[in-house]
Parts: C-alpha cells; structure tokens; sequence
C-alpha cells in the first residue's frame, strides 16, 4: 500500500468498536494457479506461471490504494521471490439476495477460548452445520457491523450457512506464529440480509481474517 499510514493503522491496529476491540476488517485467500506441483516431504507448493490472490475489506479505501500501488509498483516481493503484477483490479459486492451459495478461497474459522478445570485455558474450534458454528458466526459480523458504525448485536444478524454437501467439507489444520488453526473449506449455502452477506463478502467470514482466513466467492444465486 502506497499509504503507509492508512495500512499500518489497518494492519496494526483495526477499527476500534464501541467495545474497545479492534476489527481489521480485511481479509486474503491463498494463492491459487493453474500450474504448481506439491512436495509433501519438503512441505512445499512450487507455482508455475500466473499466481492468483484475492484481498478483500469493508474498507473501500483500503482496496483501492492496494490497488492503484501495485499498479504503479508493477513489481512485488513475495517471500523472497520477484514477481510481475500482470493484473490488479477492483471488484465491487452486486449481490442484492438473501441467499446464495459461495466457495472458500480460504478456509473459515470459529473458535472460543475456554477455561480447563485446572485454570489453563484452551481454543475449541467448530466445525460447520453446527449450532454453535453458526453462532459464532454471527457474533463475529455483528462486531465487524458494529466496527463500521452500526449499531448491531448477535440478535440483530441473521446470517447461517450450511455446507452444500457434508461430506465435502475439508478441515485444514494451519499453522500460525506456530499455533494449530482448525478451519474449513468447501462449498456453502449462505442466508442472511442483503447488507450481510456484502458485509461477510468484503470482510470475510468467521474469525483470523486478517491471517488469511474467511474469503469465499460466489458460484449461484438465489432469491
């Protein structure tokens, strides 16, 4: 980002909500091309040809000064590797349904932290088509409304989704600053108001969306 302060204050900081927790509002897939190969025993994706990320943010001015920057940049550093900036564009939210079905870029995660008899405490994560999935959900939109000036709360969101296909679903299990995150990845239908799945769209579902988790896109529309 061009705005050093604007993607400090973004990245460092977030949107501080009514609650005094910051929300950061943005979220990333994982990178995607048509060519790679996999080498399980060194655990390593080497990618061939054209590399694919998708950024996402609730933030407009975000996403067009990442935009316009690695327009101008026309080259980038990715994890030691020089890489040509072929394309960057802007894509804005057109759906106006209340339910759809969507496809993660990367996968979804919910989670509590929760106390042990002996006073240590522990993450419990959930898995999707669950009650307490679902919850957790729409807790998490209603802090990132509420992050952006509405005055919003658990009860005052709708949003569900449902794995398409139960069977389907793929857990991963990532490391992150050297902690296991239990997230997953599939497809799913997605039901809520218009203004929440754009939100939930821009801002990534679920939890860690700033750690490259939560980005889905649209495969069907419904009404």
């Amino acid at each position: 980002m061009g705005d050093t302060s604007l993607s400090s204050h973004v990245h460092d900081h977030g949107v501080r909500t009514v609650d005094g927790k910051p929300a950061k509002l943005f979220a990333f897939s994982r990178l995607t091309s048509d060519r790679f190969t996999i080498d399980r025993h060194a655990k390593t994706i080497t990618f061939v040809g054209v590399v694919r990320l998708v950024v996402t943010s609730a933030l407009d001015e975000m996403i067009y000064d990442l935009t316009t920057s690695l327009l101008k940049e026309k080259r980038i550093t990715l994890n030691g590797r020089q890489l040509t900036v072929r394309q960057a564009r802007m894509q804005a939210y057109s759906g106006t349904v209340t339910q759809t079905q969507v496809r993660c870029l990367s996968p979804i995660t919910v989670y509590r932290t929760l106390t042990q008899s002996n006073g240590r405490k522990f993450t419990q994560y959930y898995k999707p088509g669950t009650d307490e999935f679902n919850m957790l959900l729409r807790q998490n939109l209603a802090f990132k409304s509420r992050a952006l000036g509405h005055d919003a709360t658990i009860e005052d969101i709708e949003l569900e989704i449902t794995p398409v296909v139960a069977g389907a679903m793929r857990e991963r299990i990532l490391l992150f600053h050297g902690s296991p995150i239990h997230a997953w990845e599939g497809d799913f239908r997605i039901q809520g108001t218009a203004r929440e799945l754009e939100l939930a769209w821009n801002a990534g579902l679920g939890a860690k969306g700033s750690a490259g988790f939560g980005v889905v896109e649209v495969f069907a529309q419904g009404r």
